[in-house]
Order: C-alpha cells, then structure tokens, then sequence
C-alpha cells in the first residue's frame, strides 16, 4: 500500500511538473521541479498543524509576536565566569531590568534597550553558590528591592517562603542583604511555593505583597496539577518588637485568580495600573486581566495570550518565569534554564530576556 501510494504521488507530480514546466528542455530541470514539489509537499503537511489551537481562525488575536530577544550569556560584557543563568525574576526601574537567578546570587542589572555585551549591562555581587530567589520587586519608599526565596525550612521545620531586603551600595556593582523576613505562609511542597513577588502602596490604606503562588490551590501534587485555581497572597509586613530577626510578612488576603487562566502552573506575575498580568511555564501563555486595588480583588474574567511557537505548533517558550510591563501593549519576560525532561526545541530560548508585543486590540 505504501508503495502503491508513493507511486500514485510521483506519477501526479510528473503531471504537475510538465504543465508547469513546458519551457525546461533538460530533464535535469525536470528532475529539479520534482524534488522541489516533493520538498514542498513534506514542509507543507509538516507546517500546517492540524488539530492545534494555531489552527483556530482567531490565532491572530491571540499570538503574541516577539521584538527582541538576547541571551543572559551574551547580554553581559563580563560573565564572572558563569555561563548559567536559571532567570526567575524581573522588576524595571527607572530604564533597568533587575533580574534575579535561582542559580546564584549575583543579580542581573540590565539597560533596557538590550544591546549585546554592552558596558551597561552587569552582574552586581559576587557570583556565590545557589539562591533559590524565584522572585524580585522594588520598594520606591525604602529605594530597596525584595526577592523571594520559594520555600525554606523554618526553625519549626515547617515549609515557608523568605522574603529578603537588598540594599543597593552607590556605586551599583553590588549589594548588601539588610533582612530576611518569614512570609507567614506554611507550604506542602519544597518545589511548589512563591514564584513572584509584587510591591504595592496603596497610601493610608497600607503597603501590600503580592505573593504568585507555583500550583493551584497554592499547592502541590495532583491537586496542585488542576489548573484554573491560581491564588496570589496579599500579605503587610511586620516588624519585630526586638529585632530585625522577629520581622515577618502576614498574609492579609488570599484572591483566587480569574479561572480563565487555565493554568497548570504560575511562573510569574506584574501590574501596571490596574492591568494585572501572569504567565505560565507549562502553558507558555500570558494572562491579562484587571484587578481593583480598593476590594483586592480581580475585576472580570480578562484574557490568555499565548507566546510564539514554532511551524508545527509546539511551544518554544517553554521556561518563562519572570514579567514586567513595559507598557499597555508590550511585556519583558526572563526564560528559565529548560529541564532535561523538557523537549529539546526549549533549549534554544533559555536563559533569556525577551521582549513581545501583545496582539492588535488587546
């Protein structure tokens, strides 16, 4: 039967070729139309991805488009001899990208234009061991950043996440930790607890994080698998009545995110107004909705973009972790280091910065 059909399609292809090819007079030039109709042929039934959501007729509505994208290998002049970068967080200040590594403590201070190797992109700190920073945002109040360490074993030997204040020295290059502060937050699993991290104040009203929790239900396990249950944690901070080390963020509220981000998981999150924004690895999508800061509450149901994928529909993007508003219509993200048991075509993206722009009339 193969054969038989593999016959029948040379034979058409011979037909094809003579009438659109009366002119050659060689039968190399007629050999040369039939492999390029051969070679058109496999490319087209490879690239038409049937039966995936590239082939709804509003994938235009919903693809974002990618601007720019560099990798953290080649976006520092100086690498500190260090060529891994497993990015998990990013907040943009004042024309800087700051992000943050689970894989060590410097941190990413980056010219948002992203040029290449240029003298204005650098690590400051020292390189050190691993972080398991998943997490960072800027407080304009203190000029001082928090980054989140997803889960650590606290005295009683229960699961909570960390939240670290960092102080930048004048000089920018590098930084000093200030305090470590418990987020009042007890976790099921060490490998499913905060991935993002949000400052907000809201004046006489307080000052608010927001915490993104990884798995639905703000678990893990199967549970943590059933996706369209994302919750974020509103909590205030507490200082200690004798020291530093007493300090402690208590949670305040915990908000179900709108079931339309159907999500197996919630890498990152960022606001800008009332335009909040979170993104998921497993999913490779953003989803965009509004939140009203008065109730803390999200306002409708809002909507999932997705990023780019490849000819075949398969998702490229498949380690986003950290999101920053750039404006209403664009988003910075930072790519994580793709997992051995992730599809070899995520290797390409990894370990990255990138720039999209959402689509038309979103």
């Amino acid at each position: 039967m193969k054969h038989s059909a593999c016959l029948l399609l040379i034979t058409q292809l011979l037909f094809q070729s003579a009438a659109c090819s009366k002119s050659l007079q060689s039968p190399t030039e007629r050999a040369s139309t039939i492999f390029d109709l051969l070679a058109f042929g496999r490319h087209h039934r490879h690239s038409r991805s049937r039966g995936t959501i590239c082939e709804n007729s509003d994938w235009r509505k919903k693809s974002m488009k990618l601007i720019k994208e560099v990798p953290f290998a080649g976006i520092f002049r100086d690498l500190q001899g260090e060529t891994k970068f497993e990015a998990s967080g990013l907040v943009h200040v004042n024309d800087t990208y700051y992000a943050v590594f689970d894989s060590h403590r410097s941190l990413g201070v980056v010219d948002d234009e992203l040029e290449a190797m240029s003298a204005a992109n650098y690590l400051a700190g020292e390189i050190g061991g691993e972080s398991q920073f998943e997490g960072i945002t800027y407080m304009p109040h203190t000029d001082t950043f928090l980054v989140v360490q997803e889960s650590h074993v606290h005295p009683d030997n229960k699961l909570k996440p960390l939240i670290e204040e960092l102080e930048f020295f004048p000089n920018k290059t590098s930084y000093r930790s200030l305090r470590a502060c418990d987020l009042e937050l007890e976790l099921t699993h060490e490998n499913k607890g905060i991935e993002s991290i949000q400052f907000y104040d809201a004046g006489q009203k307080g000052k608010f994080l927001f915490a993104l929790c990884e798995g639905n239900f703000c678990t893990g396990g199967k549970k943590g698998e059933k996706p369209g249950n994302g919750r974020v944690i509103i909590s205030q901070f507490e200082a200690g009545s004798e020291n530093e080390s007493n300090c402690r963020w208590v949670p305040y509220k915990t908000v179900n995110v709108p079931p339309t981000a159907n999500f197996k998981d919630y890498s990152g999150m960022a606001f800008s107004g009332e335009r909040f924004g979170i993104v998921s690895q497993e999913n490779s999508a953003l989803w965009v909705g509004s939140f009203d800061f008065e109730s803390m509450e999200f306002d409708g149901s809002g909507h999932v973009y997705h990023f780019p994928r490849d000819n075949n529909c398969d998702m490229i993007y498949c380690t986003v972790e950290g999101l920053s508003w750039i404006d209403d219509h664009r988003i910075a993200v930072t790519l994580d280091r793709a997992k051995a048991d992730q599809p070899f075509v995520c290797t390409a993206k990894d370990q990255s910065i990138a720039v999209f722009v959402l689509p038309h009339g979103s």
